[in-house]
C-alpha cells in the first residue's frame, strides 16, 4: 500500500465469486509500458478468493474536437475529451464479459485513481460517445505519475512518508501550525522559535501586522532580509526577521515576510497585513479572485511560495487582507519592519520553503541540483540556451578576440546589444535600418567582406589580388583594417572631434551643484590610445571594441562619475555612438569602397562576376555528385563548393567548454537579466552535475 495522497480510489467490493457491473465510474493510472496516462471507464470490479480487487477499464483516448472554434488551442487550454479507443497493444484478450468495446484493460483497484466525467457530445451509438473530463490533462498526468512513483520508487515514497509525518509536541496550540512549520520551513533548527511565536499568538483572533523585505546586493552573494512587527498588541513586542537566498528580489523578500507571518497565526483569525509592496498586493489580489490553471499559476514568479501562503491560509481558515502604505513616509510600525527586513539581510538565520511540502507543487525544477527554479520555466529556460548560443559563437575561431575580451570584462554586453538593436530611424523595417545593422553585425563578427575574405569565397573571380586597399603594404583582413596607419590616422581625426562632444554630452547633464568636474575622469582609454602608436588589436583593446561596435566598460565610467542616471546614460550613449560611427563609416569605409570600386573597374569586375557565381557552385556540386572518385583526396566536395559557413555543418572549430554553465548558475545566482551575466566575476570552486537540470515530481 502506498502513503495516502488524498488521491480518490475506486470504492473496492467485498470478495466473492464473481464480478460486478458498473455504471458511470470512471479511473485513470499511469502506465510505464506507454510512459502516459491510460484513462478507462470501469466496466466490472472483481475480487476473487485469492487475488487482489481489479477493476476492467473500457479503455478511452484524448479526443480533439475539430467542430470547436478553440481547437486550435494549445492541449494545455483545450477541454480534456476523451473517445473509445478502437483497439491497441493494452488491450486484455482475456476478458469476455462484453464484445461491444473495442479495448479492455484490467488492471489493480488500488492503483488507479478516480475521475469525474460526464457526457460531451451523445451518438446513437453509446460506445461512440464523446467525454469530458473536468482535470485536465497535464494536472491528472501529474497525479498518476506521482502515484506511480511512490509505488515504485522507494526513495520517493520515503520523501513522502517524512513529510507527512507529524511529531507532537504538548505545548504547542495549535498541530495544524506545527504540521505547517514542519512541512513547508527549512532549516529544522528555526522549528522552536516559530514554536514560540505561535505559542504567544495563540490568544489573538484579530491580528495586524506591519511587512517589508530588503534586498542587500553582493557580487559575490545577495541577500535578502524580510522582517515583521506585530502591532495588535504592542506591549508585547512581537518582532520577527530573518534572511533567505535564491532567486533575489525585493517583492520575493517581501512575499517570505508575509508567509512567515500568517503561518503563526492562530486557526480561525482576521489577518490584516500593512505592506509597502504593490506587486506582493496585486499577485495575492489575482490569485486570490481568479482561478487559474495549473500550467498559468507556473507562469508566476515566486509561484512556490504563493502556492505555500494559499495552504497556509486554507489549512488554517484565514481570512487575509491587505493595507497598502506609503514606504519611508514616516509610519512608525512600518519604518521598524524596514529596519528589521535591513537586518535580516546580514542574518545568519536563512529561511527557505521546501517545494516538497507545498501540497498544490505537483513538480519542480531544479538547476544543478541545487537551485529550484521559481520563476516562469519557459522564459527561464531560455537563459541556458541564450548563453549557449553566445558561448558557441565567440568560441569560434575568428571571434576568440572577443571571448578574451568578455573573460576579461572589457565589453559591457547590456549596452552593446541596446546599440546594435538600437533603429535611429521612423520605420521599423526599412533598407537604411537594414544597411545600418548589417554595418553592425558584419563588424562585431569579423564578417566585413575584405579581400581576405573575397578571395577565400571568390579565388577565380579576384585571381589572389589581397593587397590593402589604404597602405598597400599589408593583406586586408578585418583585424588589418582597424590598425592599418592610414586607418589610425582618419581614426585619430575622428576621434579628436568626437572626443569634445562626449564631454559636452556628461557636462550638460551633470548636477554641476552636487558634482566637481575635476572629479570625474575623461582620460579613458578610447581616446588615450592614440597618444601611442597602435600596431595590433592588443595595443588597444577598448579602442577596437568600439570600432566594432561593441560598447567598452571604460566608456560608461566618466557617465558613472558624473552620476548620470541610467535611462539618460542610454540615451546620450547612443547618441554619442551613432554620430561616431556614422563619421566611421563615411569617412574611412567609404573611402576604402571608392578604391575597392576602381579596382573592379581597371579589372572588369562587375556586380554579375559575384551573382554568377553560386549557379557555378551549383554545376560544380552536381558534377562531382555524378562523376565521384572514390579513393581520390583530392576530390572533396564541401572543399570544392568554396567556404562553408561553420553554423551550416556539424563539424565546427568550437572551444569545448563550460562557460555557459557559469553564465547560468550565475544569472540564477543574482537574478539578473542574461546579458548583464556577462559582466560577472565567475567563481572558479563551483561544481557542476553532468546532469544539469532535474524534474523533481
Amino acid at each position: 500500500m502506498s502513503p495516502d495522497l488524498g488521491f480518490p480510489r475506486p470504492k473496492i467490493i467485498k470478495c466473492n465469486n464473481h464480478s460486478i457491473p458498473c455504471k458511470n465510474q470512471w479511473a485513470a493510472f499511469w502506465s510505464p509500458r506507454v510512459s502516459c496516462i491510460v484513462y478507462g471507464k470501469i466496466l466490472e470490479k472483481s475480487h476473487f478468493p485469492g487475488d487482489s480487487p481489479k477493476v476492467y477499464l473500457e479503455h478511452h483516448i484524448p479526443f480533439v474536437d475539430m467542430s470547436n472554434p478553440n481547437h486550435n488551442l494549445t492541449p494545455h487550454s483545450r477541454s480534456n475529451l476523451l473517445t473509445p479507443c478502437t483497439g491497441c497493444d493494452l488491450h486484455d484478450s482475456f476478458y469476455v464479459g462484453d464484445v461491444r468495446p473495442k479495448c479492455i484493460i484490467s488492471y489493480l483497484s488500488n492503483f488507479t485513481i478516480t475521475l469525474h466525467v460526464n457526457i460531451y457530445k451523445k451518438d446513437n451509438n453509446r460506445f461512440n460517445n464523446i467525454f469530458i473530463v473536468h482535470k485536465s490533462d497535464s494536472e491528472l498526468r501529474a497525479d498518476t505519475f506521482r502515484d506511480f512513483k511512490i509505488r515504485t520508487d522507494p526513495s520517493f515514497r520515503n520523501r513522502v512518508i517524512t513529510l507527512q509525518s507529524n511529531t507532537p509536541c504538548s505545548y504547542i496550540p495549535s498541530n495544524v501550525n506545527h504540521r505547517l512549520v514542519n512541512g513547508l520551513l527549512l532549516p529544522n533548527d528555526i522549528f522552536n522559535e516559530f514554536y514560540i511565536l505561535i505559542n504567544n499568538l495563540a490568544s489573538f483572533t484579530n491580528l495586524e501586522f506591519y511587512t517589508d523585505g530588503s534586498l542587500k546586493i553582493d557580487d559575490d552573494n545577495p541577500r535578502m532580509g524580510f522582517g515583521w512587527v506585530f502591532t495588535s498588541n504592542i506591549n508585547l513586542n512581537i518582532v520577527f526577521s530573518g534572511a533567505t537566498i535564491q532567486w533575489p528580489s525585493s517583492t520575493r523578500a517581501e512575499i517570505m515576510a508575509v508567509l512567515t507571518c500568517l503561518i503563526v497565526c492562530p486557526p480561525n483569525s482576521l489577518i490584516n497585513i500593512f505592506t509597502d509592496s504593490q506587486c506582493t498586493i496585486d499577485t495575492f489580489t489575482s490569485l486570490s479572485n481568479y482561478k487559474l490553471t495549473p500550467r498559468r499559476k507556473q507562469k508566476i514568479n515566486n509561484i512556490i511560495l504563493w502556492q505555500a501562503i494559499q495552504q497556509i491560509i486554507a489549512e488554517l481558515n484565514l481570512q487575509v487582507r491587505f493595507t497598502k502604505v506609503k514606504a519611508h513616509s514616516g509610519v512608525e510600525y512600518n519604518d521598524k519592519a524596514d529596519i528589521l527586513a535591513k537586518d535580516g539581510c546580514d542574518s545568519n538565520r536563512i529561511i527557505s520553503i521546501s517545494p516538497k511540502g507545498v501540497k498544490a507543487q505537483k513538480g519542480y525544477v531544479m538547476f544543478n541540483n541545487d537551485i529550484i527554479i521559481d520563476r516562469n520555466i519557459r522564459k527561464t529556460l531560455k537563459i541556458p540556451i541564450n548563453f549557449r548560443n553566445i558561448e558557441r559563437q565567440i568560441s569560434l575561431k575568428p571571434l576568440q578576440t572577443l571571448k578574451s575580451f568578455t573573460l576579461t570584462h572589457i565589453i559591457n554586453w547590456e549596452y552593446s546589444q541596446l546599440w546594435i538593436n538600437h533603429n535611429p530611424f521612423q520605420k521599423s523595417t526599412s533598407e537604411s535600418y537594414s544597411k545600418h545593422v548589417g554595418w553592425r553585425i558584419k563588424c562585431s563578427n569579423y564578417a566585413l567582406p575584405t579581400l581576405d575574405v573575397l578571395n577565400r569565397n571568390f579565388p577565380d573571380i579576384l585571381n589572389g589580388y589581397d593587397s590593402c586597399f589604404l597602405c598597400s603594404s599589408a593583406i586586408e583582413s578585418n583585424e588589418h583594417f582597424w590598425i592599418c596607419p592610414k586607418s589610425i590616422e582618419i581614426l585619430k581625426f575622428i576621434f579628436r572631434n568626437h572626443e569634445q562632444k562626449f564631454r559636452s554630452h556628461i557636462i550638460n547633464n551633470m548636477d554641476k551643484e552636487k558634482i566637481n568636474i575635476n572629479n570625474i575622469d575623461f582620460d579613458i582609454p578610447i581616446f588615450t590610445s592614440f597618444n601611442s602608436p597602435i600596431n595590433s588589436i592588443l595595443d588597444a583593446p577598448e579602442l577596437h571594441c568600439l570600432l566594432i561596435n561593441l560598447v567598452p566598460e571604460c566608456l560608461l565610467s566618466p557617465f558613472k562619475d558624473a552620476k548620470i542616471h541610467k535611462k539618460l546614460i542610454k540615451k546620450l550613449l547612443i547618441l554619442f555612438l551613432f554620430d561616431l560611427h556614422h563619421d566611421i563609416y563615411d569617412q574611412l569605409w567609404k573611402a576604402r569602397n571608392i578604391k575597392w570600386k576602381e579596382h573592379k573597374i581597371i579589372n572588369g569586375i562587375s556586380k554579375k562576376s559575384f551573382l554568377k557565381r553560386p549557379k557555378q557552385r551549383k554545376k560544380r556540386r552536381r558534377l562531382d555528385n555524378d562523376n565521384p572518385t572514390f579513393g581520390d583526396n583530392t576530390n572533396h566536395n564541401i572543399m570544392n563548393i568554396g567556404y562553408t559557413n561553420p553554423f551550416m555543418t556539424s563539424i565546427r572549430s568550437l572551444d569545448d567548454s563550460i562557460f555557459w554553465i557559469y553564465l547560468t548558475s550565475s544569472n540564477f545566482r543574482h537574478n539578473l537579466p542574461w546579458i548583464k551575466s556577462l559582466s560577472i566575476t565567475f567563481i572558479d570552486s563551483i561544481t557542476f552535475d553532468h546532469n544539469l537540470f532535474y524534474y523533481t515530481i
